[in-house]
């Protein structure tokens, strides 16, 4: 694999000699700026070799780097090592950003670098920061196809419609929402607003699709003006029923790429959620009016109906059910000496899982990490390198699926024997940062980045802390990592998003020992109805996720008699709510003995 890396980058220096090209940048992004790309998109993984979700790599005649985040550190320095790619530990202090690095790269060679791009797959945030720079910047052609021979095609799924009862709301209603939305925003008698964010369109036209691992969306553009509506789109994605609801709710369908051309629109102003990629950017220069805007969807959607918190509730009781028996078979499997790696975790959850008639998919890969694996953030097994199990020491388990009605992600980390005396501390500690969060009360208008302190404090004290965020939001039967609004501790325009009843958002803290093992806890939250008190309104969180914690790694020294509480508490609505949903006495007896109060 080191050798394919190195003769890919070979023939991508030849090209780009022959371009005139210092530079490439290769970002990993499609156009749709999708957190989990289609394979087709996929250049930067098969390009350099780093397999993590997140990236930016730069390719220069004498140099290769590769920028991502502390979730994927350990990773990339695994699989970038003996290719052409230096990691670069997006940021730390002394770590300059991509558009900071060519200027010293040009500065270093006493000329102006040329740098190409490719528009379809470079965010106008990217462009932006990378002209700030005063970086030469030249667009290309995706040469991907000259050397990628098996390049995928464009994914091709046809469009399923979502059920009324699990929307909670109409696509009429939906429609006249956001239109009200985009006229605030334009003094233009005749404006028309393009959207190519897919999670985005999924929501605002009840349609949901496979095109897109983990995320069960349709690649598409859609344009709404004040007296149309236009989705952009594969022909054979559309199913008789899609043509009949799209058509019904007065929405037009046209060619997936045939959203370049606007002209036949009359519209005084485009308007451009800013998610958009330079190839749109492009397209807008032939509008003499053309305004950048903050999309209105994700506010609209982060408060979630009434139809989709049921939705929640129920996939919740699926998702524990599964969550039960993996973790009964998990323990008699070690406890009988079975032979097991990380794989196999994988596999058996994802199995348990599928059995329920209303399972869709996974929401994103299964992190199933034993031992050091587990202070890999983000670290996903394969079947020929999965670590094997141990009777001794933590596995970190992080998984979740898609449903017809909604989305799950959960993580526990399971003792699969005897453990240290660090491991117990740092467990419980994580767990009482957990704890802190979902119990907490919490002022109108809180932002994620006070909440995340509420949590993060229970580690601060003790010297630990993690690098990832705490929370983000969850979509209905959409993306797992939602926005606008995130729990963590820096500050960034999701953090200072105020929390208000009906939004999602995980709670997930964890500490990673490198070389040792990893913690993680995490459950779904509900942000709960605003109460009055003479001092002010307030609200708290109801827990959704519904799955007990292991507590064989307790070290009760470190936990409050109100953390006890709290988890008694919640381990008495795990076994009410599951109890009446396993079929086999077996898994009742377990979860009633996972449950037992402390």
């Amino acid at each position: 694999m080191k050798q394919q890396t190195i003769d890919r980058v070979a023939a991508l220096r030849q090209w780009m000699s022959a371009q005139g090209l210092d530079c490439l940048v290769i970002p990993t992004a499609d156009p749709h700026d999708s957190e989990y790309l289609p394979a087709r998109w996929q250049t930067r993984q098969w390009l350099t070799g780093f397999t993590g979700s997140a990236g930016l790599s730069l390719l220069a005649q004498d140099g290769g780097w590769l920028w991502t985040d502390s979730r994927y550190f350990l990773q990339a320095e695994q699989e970038l090592s003996g290719t052409p790619f230096h990691l670069m530990r997006e940021g730390e202090a002394d770590v300059p950003t991509p558009a900071q690095w060519l200027v010293q790269l040009s500065q270093a060679s006493a000329g102006t670098l040329t740098v190409g791009y490719i528009p379809e797959m470079t965010s106008l945030d990217l462009y932006e920061s990378l002209q700030a720079e005063g970086c030469v910047l030249q667009p290309v052609a995706d040469p991907f196809d000259l050397f990628w021979t098996d390049r995928p095609a464009r994914p091709q799924s046809p469009i399923v419609v979502q059920a009324d009862a699990d929307a909670g709301q109409t696509v009429a209603d939906k429609l006249q929402q956001v239109r009200l939305c985009l006229a605030e925003q334009t003094a233009a008698a005749s404006w028309g607003c393009l959207f190519n964010d897919l999670s985005e369109i999924a929501w605002l036209l009840n349609i949901r699709g496979a095109d897109v691992d983990y995320n069960p969306f349709v690649l598409s553009y859609f344009l709404l003006t004040p007296s149309a509506a236009v989705l952009f789109v594969d022909a054979a994605k559309v199913t008789d029923e899609a043509r009949a609801h799209l058509a019904a709710n007065g929405i037009a369908v046209k060619g997936y790429e045939a959203w370049a051309d606007l002209s036949a629109y009359a519209m005084e102003e485009l308007l451009l959620p800013r998610g958009m990629n330079c190839a749109v950017l492009q397209c807008s220069r032939g509008y003499e009016r053309t305004a950048w805007i903050d999309s209105p969807i994700p506010s609209l959607r982060a408060l979630k109906n009434a139809a989709e918190v049921a939705g929640f509730r129920r996939s919740m009781e699926r998702d524990g059910v599964a969550m039960v028996r993996f973790l009964r078979w998990l323990d008699e499997a070690m406890a009988a000496g079975q032979s097991l790696t990380e794989y196999d975790v994988h596999l058996r959850l994802t199995a348990l899982r599928a059995e329920n008639d209303r399972y869709c998919s996974l929401s994103f890969p299964t992190i199933a990490a034993y031992g050091p694996n587990g202070a890999i953030v983000h670290y996903e097994p394969e079947a020929d390198t999965a670590a094997p199990l141990a009777p001794r020491g933590l596995l970190l388990l992080d998984s979740g699926a898609q449903y017809e009605d909604g989305t799950t992600d959960i993580t526990r980390t399971i003792a699969l024997g005897p453990l240290t005396d660090e491991e117990r501390r740092v467990y419980t500690l994580v767990l009482r940062a957990h704890i802190a969060l979902a119990m907490g009360t919490y002022p109108e208008g809180a932002v994620g980045l006070q909440i995340d302190a509420v949590g993060r404090s229970h580690l601060w004290h003790y010297g630990l802390d993690f690098g990832h965020g705490t929370g983000h939001g969850v979509g209905s039967r959409l993306g797992v990592h939602e926005g606008p609004h995130q729990i963590r501790k820096n500050v960034r325009a999701c953090t200072l998003v105020p929390f208000r009843p009906g939004m999602v958002v995980t709670n997930e803290p964890g500490v990673y020992c490198a070389g040792a093992f990893g913690v993680r806890l995490e459950n779904v939250l509900l942000a709960g109805p605003i109460e009055e008190t003479p001092q002010g309104r307030f609200f708290r969180f109801e827990t959704l996720t519904l799955c007990p914690f292991d507590t064989r790694p307790l070290d009760l020294r470190y936990l409050l008699p109100e953390h006890i509480q709290w988890l008694n508490d919640y381990h008495a609505l795990v076994r009410e709510r599951l109890t009446p949903l396993l079929s086999e006495q077996a898994d009742k007896d377990w979860l009633l003995q996972a449950t037992r109060r402390i």
